[in-house]
């Protein structure tokens, strides 16, 4: 294994020598799984533990200043920690160029990391009774927000009551982002996937449960995770994987596999980054301001009665405006920021 196959380049290299000029005793290594304290790290010379240190623990202002799966990181007594199962000093963390944020869960207006400097994130829709485009929507709202190419990936399509009608609904909340098909059982599109897939290049697999992530991981990297069937009464998966894990893999270069995520709330304001196509109408809209549900001259309710704009769509990009507005009015701060 070499640090080009788990993703480093020079420009890497570079932004390494930039950001951390006071920690020349250190080597990098890559988050491979992120635990509660502490991290399972890759180098060159294989896997082993990392600590971050208390220095960083006290000045992470919240869990993005911490180190999460698919991070760089520069470490201290690495050979060490291999020999003898210690864990290495993880003293900084190598500037991100991607990262996928959710809102974590409850109450509290808290981001919760996902996955760092992914090239390109597949969000997994299953072709069966629990196709959901809103949900679509949020998990390409996040992936473009952080920064990642995002690739739909319609699975399952073996059990597809109407295959055409559900790409065409995929299609129509993809705004721009490629529609792949596949069936990971059967194989079917699985090669055309394959080659977003390629040495050096991250990616992500993000979706709910049952969807098929884990198999595809499976055939794309040999690894044998453990699967389970979706629920009969109502096709929703049954969760199996249960921490994200980067996978590093000789054809198909870095692999991260997630677990399901029912919901997905959003951390950041996305709405404008997920609805490109209604930004872009709304330019021509009367008022700069509009909210474009009832205003005079509103060119995007123009565009849903002319049909140039599905009304759906419309729909999913008021759902994730009012939940912004809600979020900046129960923390103003927000709002400034």
């Amino acid at each position: 294994m070499t640090l080009a196959s788990l993703g480093w380049d020079d420009a890497w290299d570079d932004a390494w020598q930039a950001a951390t000029p006071d920690l020349p005793g250190g080597t990098v290594a890559r988050v491979a799984v992120a635990h509660r304290g502490a991290v399972e790290v890759i180098d060159a010379e294989g896997q082993f533990w990392a600590e971050p240190t208390g220095k960083m623990f006290h000045r992470a202002g919240d869990a993005r200043e911490l180190p999460i799966v698919g991070d760089w990181v520069v470490v201290e007594d690495a050979a060490r920690a291999r020999a003898d199962g210690s864990r290495a000093a993880l003293r900084a963390i190598v500037p991100r160029r991607t990262c996928l944020v959710r809102k974590a869960a409850g109450e509290a207006d808290r981001p919760q990391p996902l996955v760092a400097n992914v090239d390109v994130a597949f969000v997994l829709a299953s072709a069966n009774l629990d196709l959901n485009p809103r949900r679509t929507e949020r998990y390409l709202a996040a992936i473009r927000t952080g920064g990642a190419q995002p690739v739909i990936v319609l699975s399952k399509i073996d059990l597809a009551p109407d295959l055409a009608a559900a790409v065409a609904t995929l299609t129509a909340v993809a705004d721009g982002a490629p529609v792949l098909t596949l069936s990971a059982t059967r194989g079917d599109g699985v090669d055309a996937l394959a080659a977003w897939c390629r040495p050096g290049r991250t990616v992500a697999f993000l979706g709910s449960s049952g969807v098929g992530k884990t198999t595809l991981v499976n055939r794309l990297s040999g690894a044998a995770r453990t699967t389970a069937p979706v629920r009969a009464g109502d096709d929703r998966g049954v969760h199996t994987t249960t921490r994200r894990e980067l996978l590093v893999t000789a054809a198909h270069g870095i692999i991260v596999d997630t677990p399901g995520m029912r919901e997905l709330a959003l951390f950041e304001d996305a709405a404008d980054t997920a609805f490109d196509d209604v930004a872009a109408i709304a330019a021509g809209c009367r008022f700069a301001d509009c909210r474009h549900k009832a205003e005079p001259g509103c060119a995007v309710v123009a565009a849903v009665a002319g049909g140039e704009l599905a009304a759906a769509r419309l729909a999913g990009f008021h759902k994730l405006a009012d939940e912004q507005a809600a979020r900046e009015r129960r923390n103003p701060s927000r709002k400034r920021r």
